[in-house]
């Protein structure tokens, strides 16, 4: 099988594992862990289509190392911000007397 067909499969199986992830529901899985496996998968398919699919492995290795560190800034910037958003509607809620 060719190598390009085999990260395609790879990557159909990245995306059933987020979609498992992103629908988990009843608190079987933390929703923080949730939206940690959807980034950490999309992380990991972005960094695979860069490599296989618009040829960044075959480019000088700081390009390479920066994309990689790109991916890693944008995929913890938005899980930081997705928690404080979480922590801060939990605090308003709180303080608000609308949970106990």
């Amino acid at each position: 099988m060719a190598t390009l067909i085999k990260v395609w499969i790879a990557l159909a199986a990245l995306t059933l594992i987020a979609m498992w992830a992103g629908a988990v529901q009843d608190s079987a899985i933390p929703v923080i862990a949730q939206v940690a496996i959807v980034l950490v998968v999309a992380g990991v398919k972005a960094s695979t289509i860069l490599r296989h699919f618009l040829g960044l492995r075959f480019a000088p290795s700081g390009w390479r190392v920066l994309f990689l560190l790109y991916l890693v800034v944008l995929c913890g910037a938005i899980f930081a911000i997705y928690t404080a958003g979480s922590v801060l509607a939990s605090h308003a809620l709180t303080a608000s007397g609308s949970l106990p």
